[in-house]
């Protein structure tokens, strides 16, 4: 055969290999898409599972895989759980919900925080999620609490959790508790917590004032 032809063909076999590669590429990431939604749909459904059983143990455990599954239905199911009559997997939800960074929970959360059977240690407990979650709308709510009767740890929790949220609308009732409060701790986690508010609204001003990336500027012309 001569040179030209024998030349043709290996392009023509290297083309044809390239192409079944692709092929047999696009083939297994179709199967992998179809495995991980079969996976996802059938974790989810093993939750719901739990979720359903008499055994308190056995929810809390629903809720443990919960935090390791990405899927919209999760949020329904925590929404349902905070409702749960059970400490324990009361305790696990609200803790799941900080994991997950459950922004629709906070609605939720915040009205158990105001209910008059909620304990002191529950409250904490949804104090530290509302910071971990990170909903600013949770700000103004926290700060109503801390205008109530509160024992010392449910009192340095909230202010915890307002420098968390970083909203510049609990400055100045952050530096109030920093000047005029007694207690050394309460004092201190004030201090704290103001100068993080100060941090993340420093942030995000920078942010803010940053340029636009340049790959949303104009193309420059080609040099001559």
């Amino acid at each position: 055969m001569r040179p030209a032809k024998l030349a043709l063909a290996a392009a023509a076999a290297a083309a044809l290999g390239a192409t079944g590669a692709y092929a047999q590429g696009s083939v297994t990431d179709a199967a992998r898409q179809r495995y991980e939604r079969a996976s996802k749909s059938s974790n989810i459904e093993g939750v719901e599972q739990s979720m359903r059983s008499d055994d308190a143990m056995e929810r809390v455990k629903g809720l443990n895989d919960l935090t390791s599954i990405e899927d919209e239905n999760a949020v329904d199911i925590l929404l349902q759980a905070l409702g749960d009559k059970d400490i324990r997997v009361h305790a696990k939800a609200i803790d799941a919900c900080a994991d997950l960074r459950a922004t629709a929970a906070t609605p939720v959360l915040i009205q158990q925080l105001f209910m008059a059977d909620t304990p002191e240690p529950v409250k904490r407990r949804i104090l530290a999620a509302l910071g971990k979650i990170g909903d600013p709308s949770a700000a103004q709510p926290i700060m109503d609490l801390l205008d109530q009767d509160l024992d010392n740890d449910t009192r340095g929790t909230a202010i915890f959790a307002l420098g968390d949220l970083g909203s510049a609308e609990s400055l100045e009732l952050l530096d109030g508790i920093a000047t005029g409060e007694d207690n050394r701790t309460i004092k201190r986690l004030a201090r704290q917590a103001a100068s993080k508010v100060r941090y993340a609204q420093t942030i995000r001003a920078n942010e803010a004032s940053q340029p636009l990336n340049t790959f949303l500027r104009p193309a420059q012309p080609p040099q001559q």
